[in-house]
């Protein structure tokens, strides 16, 4: 195999112009550690070398320099190269391939060469997945939204199920995979900073911002990532609406949020339980343990609901005025009320 792959001159693309294929596929050849990290979203990730492999090659570059550490690449590539010819073959030859390394290096330069010898579209990616990450950063920073409107309201209002029946809005807790409070990571897996915000700037670049965009209310901090300072400072300026429901529809709707069919959450709640006892006492604390035994779920959220996140709701609340009230019973209604007055929101907007 030929040992100069990594000095082909392939063809190249910017972050900006690559956003624009419309029939775009990224590949992102970096190790897995990296891609789990943070990558471009929709990429397939083909390593061009694996972790333990990324980390001999590191090793013997900072050691021996770099021709030691490119011909180890090469002989490591040399014992693959079926194997990347296979996965290959499953990449669509209609798509416009845009491949990309850390920082649009060797690795990307090696791949892209290796696809367009097999007549696929390839470009590589100018400056790797930093350029991207930068640009995603700024975007995020400069992102102005033209008619915010916030979904405020208490646990098991239903803010969440009202929020995805909307077209025009963002769920921040779906693309942080958490549900923003003590018990809102069971049942689901973290994602980290870097995804978090490239996932956010896609489903903003996908809204339609001459209208009014619902955005639920969060804290800072939703899970482990935190929203980006120019988006939640617009949130927080944002026109407020609030939502109520009636305690037995809020009780049923946390029921069917952390248990429903997914009765191995019963564990990792009665541990999050155990956390409450500075909040709640130890007689509190083990007696919701207890329900949670028996089955009494209702009794057990209801008094969780009570006297635990409507206190601190109450409290984050304080000062914050409502444009418009809305009753989440009837999720249908609601939803209807909700387009009619971002309806109003346009026509006020535009008059």
């Amino acid at each position: 195999m030929k040992q100069n792959l990594h000095k082909s001159e392939n063809p190249r693309i910017k972050v900006e112009k690559s956003r624009e294929l419309e029939d775009g596929l990224y590949i992102d050849v970096r190790s897995p550690r990296e891609f789990e990290a943070g990558h471009i979203p929709g990429a397939v990730n083909i390593p061009l070398l694996e972790n333990k492999e990324q980390e001999t090659i590191g090793i013997l570059y900072k050691n021996f320099g770099q021709e030691k550490a490119i011909e180890k690449g090469y002989e490591l590539l040399d014992q693959k190269l079926e194997s990347f010819y296979q996965l290959f073959e499953g990449l669509p030859k209609d798509k416009s391939l845009v491949v990309y390394c850390a920082r649009g290096g060797m690795r990307s330069q090696v791949i892209t060469s290796l696809l367009n010898h097999l007549s696929y579209q390839a470009r590589q990616l100018e400056g790797g997945y930093k350029s991207f990450r930068n640009w995603t950063l700024d975007e995020l920073e400069t992102f102005k939204f033209k008619q915010p409107v916030v979904l405020h309201g208490k646990t098991g209002v239903g803010k969440t199920l009202v929020l995805n029946k909307l077209a025009n809005s963002l769920d921040l807790e779906g693309i942080a995979d958490h549900r923003g409070s003590l018990f809102g990571g069971i049942g689901k897996l973290p994602v980290t900073q870097k995804n978090f915000e490239a996932n956010l700037l896609k489903r903003l670049q996908h809204l339609d911002n001459s209208r009014p965009i619902f955005i639920e209310g969060e804290s800072r901090k939703v899970g482990d990532v935190s929203i980006p300072g120019n988006i939640f400072t617009q949130m927080r300026n944002a026109k407020a609406v609030l939502l109520e429901s009636s305690m037995p529809v809020r009780v049923q709707r946390t029921i069917d949020e952390y248990i429903g069919q997914q009765q191995e959450s019963i564990e990792p709640i009665k541990e999050t339980i155990r956390l409450l006892v500075k909040d709640l006492g130890h007689k509190a604390v083990n007696r919701l343990i207890q329900s949670m035994d028996n089955g009494e779920y209702a009794e057990c959220f209801e008094y969780i609901l009570t006297h635990y996140y409507d206190k601190k709701y109450s409290h984050s609340m304080k000062g914050l005025s409502f444009d418009r009230t809305f009753t989440t019973d009837d999720q249908d209604l609601v939803v209807k009320e909700l387009n009619n007055y971002s309806m109003e929101l346009s026509i006020s907007q535009s008059s």
